[in-house]
């Protein structure tokens, strides 16, 4: 069966390429032909590319930027038009018309969409979206319900060709790891004394890096034990560094930039903090609580993935006292136990869920 996805780009920090990744290093590439139509990686970030060649995966990186890739797409679909199905991440309005084109240029694919984002406020050129992405796909995929009815309409989770695709990871790298922790810590000079809350991801609007920072100095003045730990880049993180120097934190947060061995350091963790002004899913909480770690979150991220009693939600617009202290009564809780059987039956676990998307796969691609 051939396979063609489409996602952003070959960065190791976009959530949406990450999970692109995971599940693609665990479908079984010698029944699925798969091409992976993408952005080239960014120059600041790790590629996932190498990983996914030598697991089979073609790769065709063009530009980074929308235009471009939409151009780049166009091209190599009228010449390539014997894909069986097309797996295409979206988190825009401008993937409705791109879905159009894909079902003119290759009319026998089975397109599956496949949504990674809320991103308020619902707008009448979202709902035309709607309509055009019901008009051309044939399946729908969300990381959560919720992120599904934002890119493809609100009733989009009554209809039979719709259904969740966890952004599940891998339980054999993120788990408990007692060992981990001490050395990620001791590498990076967290003493035994020391509180580490961390976060893991894109240093932009998304994430609401300012407002992690404002309530990390909360933290900091209630408890100067705490230290924080960004795991990451992005365009805001100037920003970061003059917030912390204006707070007089500077000697108490760490900017470690883009690490590959995100395990570790969700091991080290005591706290992981995602204050994000909008979310899909995170693949982060969910790598969080895979190693055990309390999680404190803004209600503007989805609650799909809120498996397991580590995650709690704070509006944005609560009081920074009241983020301080809700960081430390869950972090005074922190056990690092083990959390995969409840991850595992919520659909998190990486295996099972490649296999549901194979499923998936042979049933639209005529092969169940």
């Amino acid at each position: 069966m051939k396979i063609l996805m489409i996602s952003n780009h070959l960065g190791v920090q976009s959530g949406v390429q990450r999970y692109v990744q995971n599940l693609l290093l665990h479908l079984d590439t010698t029944k699925y032909r798969v091409t992976l139509f993408v952005g080239q990686c960014p120059p600041d970030q790790a590629s996932t590319a190498p990983a996914l060649e030598a697991h089979g995966v073609e790769i065709l990186a063009v530009p980074d930027n929308k235009k471009d890739r939409i151009r780049a797409l166009a091209a190599h679909l009228r010449t390539h038009k014997d894909y069986d199905i097309i797996h295409y991440h979206t988190a825009s309005k401008i993937g409705a018309p791109v879905c159009g084109m894909m079902r003119v240029l290759c009319p026998r694919a089975k397109i599956v969409v496949h949504s990674h984002i809320v991103y308020p406020p619902m707008t009448l050129t979202w709902r035309a979206a709607h309509l055009v992405y019901q008009l051309f796909a044939d399946y729908f995929l969300g990381c959560g319900v919720a992120a599904g009815r934002f890119v493809f309409g609100d009733h989009i989770d009554a209809k039979p060709n719709f259904s969740v695709a966890c952004n599940a990871v891998d339980a054999g790298r993120f788990h408990p790891d007692a060992a981990a922790r001490a050395a990620t810590r001791a590498a990076w000079g967290i003493t035994d004394t020391d509180r580490l809350a961390g976060f893991v991801g894109r240093l932009n609007h998304q994430k609401n890096p300012l407002f992690l920072m404002e309530v990390f100095a909360a933290m900091a003045a209630q408890d100067p034990h705490w230290k924080l730990l960004l795991v990451g880049t992005g365009e805001m993180e100037p920003e970061m560094r003059a917030a912390a120097a204006r707070r007089g934190l500077t000697d108490r947060v760490i900017f470690a930039g883009v690490q590959s061995d995100v395990p570790a350091f969700m091991n080290a963790f005591d706290l992981f903090l995602l204050p994000s002004n909008f979310e899909g899913s995170p693949v982060t909480l969910v790598e969080a609580q895979g190693c055990g770690v309390p999680c404190l979150a803004s209600t503007n991220v989805p609650d799909d993935g809120s498996v397991t009693d580590l995650v709690h939600f704070l509006p944005l617009a609560a009081p920074l006292t009241d983020w301080a202290a809700k960081a430390e009564a869950i972090a005074a809780h922190g056990d690092h136990d083990d959390h995969w059987a409840a991850l595992s039956a919520a659909g998190y676990e990486l295996k099972t869920a490649a296999r549901r998307m194979e499923q998936l796969y042979d049933k639209l691609g005529g092969h169940a």
